[in-house]
Formats: structure tokens, sequence, C-alpha cells
């Protein structure tokens, strides 16, 4: 834990890491984990991010559900905070016209929206894709998102093209490298540098899937501390502190047992992804992303997660 614990004394503090990487762009965070490797983009098909391959695989079926979703009338009756603006303290920078309707938040799924999107929600879950969080982002026609960092090195981002321009009509430069978005093919980008984007079609919307995962480098045992800190800053008190313990000791017991099997490793991702931030008695978990307000300047949860929402 002691990289883990670092970066929280680190984010109380105020702090902030800037690195110019030559070549490859400016990287500034506020929740900085020591040691992780820094790159804007990762090679999505370079066997690192076996998941992101597998969705690649079955981006039609994402797709077409996100299609028929996008038919239905009363769709934003049905779920919860759907095509919402970004809630972020620079929300500016992206604009009334960019949009997330999101299925995870903070490793905790939305469950009326999951229930809208069976079919993607189960990919997701089969990929053992290590997600933190999971959505769909809409950009309109002639807008963009201005250059910014998520602040946050040790959660990074993919973009899965579901319907988008074809290239180069819309693009996302990250550090020093520009690439565009096209239909069924992903890229997974340190979002700690800074980035921008922009949709150049004068008519077509560009709807893609979001990801944000773990730093590939990030330990197990890291993760699970992360999420305790996430689960402990939802409730200072004695008692949600005890919650955010026993979870973190219930998914640590749950993904030792796997990770000793056969293969275990893979289904302790999967373990990891599925587990549910601990609830206070007698209500529902809500979705947070746009309700949230920020517990310092830092950004939400003190920092630990990621600011930004491409």
């Amino acid at each position: 834990m002691t990289r883990v614990r670092d970066s929280l004394r680190f984010t109380l503090a105020d702090g902030t890491y800037r690195k110019t990487h030559p070549g490859l762009g400016e990287q500034v965070a506020s929740s900085y984990v020591a040691g992780l490797s820094a790159f804007p983009y990762w090679d999505a098909r370079g066997g690192a991010f076996p998941w992101m391959e597998f969705l690649e695989q079955n981006y039609e079926t994402i797709r077409d559900e996100l299609r028929e979703a996008l038919r239905d009338p009363l769709l934003e009756q049905k779920g919860n905070a759907i095509w919402v603006a970004a809630a972020r303290d620079d929300a500016e920078g992206y604009g009334p016209d960019w949009r997330t309707l999101v299925l995870q938040d903070r490793c905790a799924w939305e469950p009326s929206n999951v229930a809208l999107f069976p079919k993607t929600t189960a990919l997701v879950r089969e990929a053992n894709t290590p997600s933190v969080e999971v959505f769909f982002a809409k950009q309109a026609p002639k807008t963009g998102i201005k250059p910014h960092t998520d602040f946050t090195n040790f959660i990074m981002t993919a973009h899965l093209g579901l319907d988008v321009p074809p290239p180069p009509e819309s693009w996302m430069k990250v550090g020093e490298e520009t690439r565009f978005w096209e239909n069924g093919i992903g890229m997974c980008a340190d979002t700690s540098f800074i980035h921008s984007t922009f949709n150049e079609s004068a008519t077509i919307d560009r709807y893609v899937l979001i990801v944000r995962f773990w730093h590939p480098e990030l330990t197990r045992h890291e993760r699970n501390g992360v999420r305790f800190l996430f689960d402990a800053f939802e409730d200072l008190s004695p008692e949600g502190l005890a919650r955010a313990r026993d979870a973190a000791r219930a998914r640590e017991a749950a993904e030792a047992a796997q990770a000793a099997e056969p293969g275990g490793e893979v289904a302790a991702e999967a373990s990891a992804a599925e587990a549910q931030a601990p609830k206070k008695p007698g209500g529902r978990k809500k979705n947070k992303r746009n309700k949230r307000k920020a517990a310092s300047g830092s950004g939400d949860g003190l920092g630990l997660l990621a600011k930004g929402m491409k």
C-alpha cells in the first residue's frame, strides 16, 4: 500500500505532478502514483489489453444496442442521468453538447442504466475489463473539448468507436499525437497527458463507448486500496469507514482465492470489476457522476478519481 498511501498524502497536500516528456507531451496529475509508465497512447492491439480486442470484435452488438436505445422516446425517463452534460469545475471546456450515459461509476454499476444496455454490460464483464467507469459519450457536430488533463495517472481511458464520422473528421489529440476515431477500433490513452478532441463533421454526431480503467502496472492490492479510498470518502463516519474496510477485506479474500486457481489472475480481475461499493443501509446507491460534490479543490474524492470525462 506504500504507493497508494503516498498518493493520498500527495493529494491532501495539494501536490501537482508536472512533467514534459520530450516528443510526447505534458503530463499533469494531482492524483499521482509514482513509478507508472507514461505514454500518451498505448497499443490497444499489442496484447496488453485483450479486453479491448474482445470489445472490438463485438462492437456491432454494442453499436446496435445503442442505436435501438436512441430510437426510444422514453429513454431518459427509464434511466438515470441519461445524456447529461459534464459536471466538472471546468465543464465549460466541454461545451453544452458533450453528453454522457453512464453504466458504471467508480466500479459500481448503475442498475437502471445497466438494465437498458444488458448486452453491452455483459460484453464488458465477459471481457474481464478492469474498468472503473463505463459510459457512452456523444459529441455533437462542430464541437470539441479544449486541452485539459484528467489529473490522475493511475486510471487510463479507452475509447471504442461506435458511430463516428469517417476519419479524419473526428479526432483526439493526447500529448503530441493525434488519432482519429473509427468504427470498431479502440484507442487506449493516458489522459493525465494534456489532451483535446474535436468533431469536425457538419452533420454527424460522434458516439463512442468510453472505459476508464486501471493502469496495467497498478497491482491488485493497490487497486483494492484505491477502491477503499473511493468508498471511505463517500462516508467518513465510523460506520462508513467500517463498511469500506469490510468491503475491501471481502474483495481481497475473494480475489486471493481466485488468483490461487489456474488462470485465477484473470478471474480475480473479473471479480474486482463485479464488486460493488458498500451501500448505506436502507437506500439504493445513486449514480454520482453528475451529482457528487467535489470533496476538495483537487477534484472528486480528494482527487482520487480523474476529474475528466472525455
